[in-house]
């Protein structure tokens, strides 16, 4: 698929565990889900801009959200979807969090603690000025 098409990645704004989670918009050209670098940025009700620490695109027709997560070295991008039992995982502070289970991952998605033993599944990433591009197998 050459040409490029603009899909809204849900761009709604949930609210639980005291955590936001932002569902990014993206645009899918081929293997390829660009996120622009504002959709971590938001603006208060009283106007002032906060920064996003991560936020969650799901392509259409994916069972499981990625998380696009910024780091001090730039971004990282992992499927929630548990390497124990495929639960979805939820992002909790710093980390993620396997409900099902208990398994913990670091933003990077290297396997914490137990019961998972292997890492969750990670995208190489890509980016500009203005936009991340998320590299699909």
């Amino acid at each position: 698929m050459g040409a490029a098409c603009c899909v809204a990645g849900g761009s709604a704004l949930l609210q639980g565990c005291g955590t936001a989670v932002y569902y990014a918009e993206y645009q899918l050209t081929g293997k390829r889900l660009a996120v622009e670098k504002s959709a971590f940025q938001y603006t208060t009700k009283k106007g002032e801009l906060h920064e996003r620490m991560f936020v969650l695109v799901k392509p259409t027709g994916a069972a499981f959200p990625i998380s696009l997560y910024r780091t001090p070295e730039g971004y990282t991008a992992c499927l929630m979807r548990c390497s124990h039992q495929a639960c979805e995982v939820e992002v909790q502070g710093s980390r993620y969090a396997c409900p099902c289970h208990g398994s913990e991952f670091d933003i990077y998605g290297t396997a914490l603690n137990g019961p998972a033993d292997q890492p969750l599944q990670t995208f190489k990433l890509e980016e500009n000025e203005t936009q991340i591009f998320i590299l699909l197998p």
